[in-house]
């Protein structure tokens, strides 16, 4: 197993990677990252009861993507270049098919992050875990010049809020989402009830979470970017709060945006005001970028170019109010 391991993380192996067959540690060379003054950015996340609906539906195959990209979109909000991953698999015992399943899932998602999966630890622990349930977890290991560090400190008023497409719930929210489930007697087989490209629900509801290292990391080197928030639990309202200054406030008003109708359909089923999807679910922005007015015009025309879905979401004003005060979410007013 170990050795299957190594063969499929070797072909994503950085530069700078020092090969330590056998050893105890991962190596990697700081000195050949040739940065000027770096700083090294750590993250470590998992996946969630999203579990729980995977195995369920027995479908593995992007859960390494849902655990690198919890990492990986945290150290890109610091501007963070990902450099190297670990993972953790915890079991009473996994079949050696789900765990390659798994290990591959990782290391594409790594591919895909353009970092390198270089260890990680795999326990069998019978009595911890019942009959073909496990947990996994990772983490990640950033590098940033020190001049292109994203914090709240970079945010100025009048700066524009850019929000980038999900591709889903992504990793958040699903205890919420299994109990909705459970009380509405929801089978996961069903035909989607909404517009998706998935035809069946659990698919639907398994999308990975999206990496947006490639999308954005440029901009960050070309310093483009003030601030980023990556939209994880605590939904909108919660992490846009904590990229902006305590003197500053973002106000959101999007009238014209289109709510994926996933969560539309969750909304109802669970009776949810709007303001509690907005604490709870991204609601179809992963990513909110904080740029100045002047860099506006080069942004859009970067991703108009690359074919890449964006949104002008609203302003940073000096604060009155809240942090975040979102007046029109599409068709969800919050006046």
């Amino acid at each position: 197993m170990v050795k299957k391991i190594e063969k499929i993380s070797k072909d994503n192996f950085r530069r700078e990677v020092i090969n330590n067959p056998g050893g105890f540690a991962s190596l990697f060379d700081l000195r050949k990252l040739k940065y000027n003054d770096p700083i090294l950015i750590t993250s470590t996340d998992g996946v969630g009861t999203k579990l729980k609906i995977a195995i369920k539906c027995k479908k593995l195959n992007y859960l390494g993507f849902d655990l690198v990209a919890m990492c990986v979109n945290d150290i890109l909000a610091n501007g963070g270049e990902p450099i190297i991953f670990l993972d953790y698999i915890s079991s009473s015992k996994l079949s050696e098919k789900d765990f390659l399943t798994l290990i591959k899932s990782i290391n594409n998602a790594c591919k895909e992050s353009k970092c390198s999966l270089v260890g990680g630890e795999t326990a069998e622990m019978p009595g911890m875990y019942k009959k073909n349930e496990f947990d996994i977890a990772g983490f990640s290991v950033g590098v940033v010049e020190r001049k292109n560090l994203l914090t709240k400190k970079n945010v100025k008023s009048r700066s524009v809020i850019i929000g980038l497409e999900s591709n889903g719930f992504h990793s958040n929210g699903y205890s919420l989402i299994r109990n909705i489930f459970k009380l509405n007697n929801i089978n996961l087989k069903i035909k989607t009830p909404y517009k998706s490209e998935k035809t069946i629900l659990e698919d639907d509801i398994l999308k990975p979470t999206k990496i947006y290292i490639q999308e954005v990391l440029p901009l960050i080197k070309k310093k483009l970017i003030s601030s980023i928030a990556h939209i994880t639990g605590g939904g909108i309202y919660e992490n846009l709060s904590r990229c902006i200054p305590e003197n500053l406030q973002a106000d959101i008003d999007m009238p014209n945006f289109s709510i994926p109708e996933r969560f539309i359909w969750i909304s109802k089923l669970a009776n949810l005001k709007p303001k509690e999807m907005l604490k709870t679910f991204n609601c179809g922005i992963g990513l909110i970028l904080i740029v100045e007015q002047r860099q506006l015009p080069t942004i859009k025309k970067y991703f108009v170019k690359r074919k890449i879905n964006f949104f002008q979401m609203g302003q940073i004003n000096p604060k009155v109010k809240n942090n975040v005060n979102i007046n029109n979410f599409g068709q969800w007013h919050l006046k």
